[in-house]
C-alpha cells in the first residue's frame, strides 16, 4: 500500500520505479503496432488505467525527486492513443488526474472516480466490443486484492483487450495460514480474485508417508510452508492462460529486503504482444522471471 507525502503524492519504491519503466516501453511498442493498423482495419486503440494514482509520486529512496506516474507515461507515449481512461477509488488522486486536461489539452481523457470492477464492466467495456474494430490495452495495477477474477473473464471475452496485470502474490499469501487452512471469508476473497481455490488443498494436505530403499528419492512435497511466490505468480499466470491464448512470463516485483511482492504479466489474443513483453523483461535482468 502505497503512503503519501507532505503535499498528498504517493511514495514509491524502486520495485514500483521498475514497473512504470516496464509499462512505458510496452506503451511504446503497443502504440507504435496500433497506429499502424489504423492505416487499414483499425478504427481507434486505447489506453485504461483501472488505478490510475499518483500523477506524479516520489521516489522512497530520495523523497526530493519525482517519478512520472502510469497516466503521465501514456499521455507522453508516442504515437498518441486516441483516448486515455483513468479510474481511481480516491477523490485525491482523482482531483490530481483533473489536472492532466490542462496539461494535455488536445487529449480525450475520461476520468471515472470508483471501484474499478464496475467502472469497466458498466462505462468502458460496453464501448469496446469485438465489432467496433476498437482495441484497449488496459493496465491493472492494484494496491492489493481489488481486481475481481469476473473482471479479468469480461475483459477476455471482448476479445478486444490486452491486459497487463500487477498480481499481488504478497496479498494471497498474507490469507493463507501457516498452521491451518483459511477460513471461508478468506477463502472466499481468493476465489474473487483468482477465479478458483481448488489449488489451496493440495498445500494443506498433511505430508505424505514415503518408504524409502536405497534406489528411491522421496517425491517433493507442495505444503504452507514451501509455498514460494514464484509458485502462485505461475499459478495465477495458468489461470490467465484459460481466458487469454497467450499469456507472458510473468517478473516479480520485490522490495528492498527482496520480499516479493505482486508479480507482473501481460495477457493478450495476441502473440506478437506476449513475445515483446517477453523481450523487454529479458532486458531487465535483476528483476526475477517466472517461466
Amino acid at each position: 500500500m502505497s503512503r503519501f507525502g507532505s503535499e498528498g503524492e504517493d511514495i514509491i519504491g524502486k520495485w514500483s520505479e521498475d514497473k512504470l519503466a516496464l509499462l512505458a516501453k510496452y506503451l511504446k511498442a503497443y502504440s507504435v503496432i496500433m497506429n499502424d493498423q489504423k492505416k487499414s482495419w483499425l478504427r481507434e486503440y486505447y489506453y485504461i488505467d483501472a488505478f490510475a494514482g499518483s500523477v506524479r509520486p516520489r521516489a522512497k529512496e530520495d523523497e526530493q525527486r519525482y517519478i512520472d506516474g502510469s497516466p503521465l507515461r501514456a499521455l507522453q507515449t508516442e504515437p498518441k492513443f486516441d483516448a486515455y481512461f483513468f479510474i481511481d477509488v480516491s477523490s485525491r488522486r482523482i482531483e490530481r488526474i483533473e489536472m492532466l486536461r490542462e496539461d494535455f489539452p488536445h487529449s480525450r481523457i475520461e476520468i471515472y472516480e470508483g471501484n474499478c470492477n464496475n467502472v469497466l464492466r458498466d462505462n468502458i467495456i460496453p464501448q469496446i466490443p469485438y465489432a467496433s474494430k476498437k482495441r484497449a490495452f488496459v493496465f491493472l495495477d492494484p494496491y492489493g486484492l481489488q481486481v475481481d477474477w469476473e473482471t479479468i473473464q469480461d475483459l477476455a471475452n471482448t476479445k478486444t483487450c490486452d491486459i497487463f496485470i500487477n498480481f499481488s502474490v504478497m496479498g494471497v499469501t498474507r490469507l493463507l495460514p501457516k498452521d491451518q487452512p483459511p477460513q471461508s471469508e478468506a477463502l472466499e476473497q481468493i476465489s474473487k480474485v483468482m477465479g478458483s481455490t481448488d489449488w489451496i488443498n493440495q498445500i494443506y494436505q498433511p505430508p505424505a508417508q514415503v518408504q524409502l530403499s536405497l534406489f528411491e528419492n522421496p517425491e517433493p512435497t507442495l505444503s504452507r510452508e514451501t509455498i514460494r511466490a514464484e509458485w502462485l505468480a505461475s499459478l495465477y499466470t495458468e489461470h490467465l492462460s484459460s481466458l487469454f491464448p497467450h499469456v507472458s512470463k510473468a517478473v516479480l516485483m520485490k522490495n528492498s529486503t527482496n520480499s516479493a511482492l505482486y508479480a507482473l504479466c501481460l495477457a493478450s489474443h495476441n502473440q506478437t504482444a506476449v513475445k515483446i513483453t517477453n523481450d523487454i523483461f529479458n532486458r531487465y535482468e535483476h528483476l526475477s522471471q517466472i517461466s
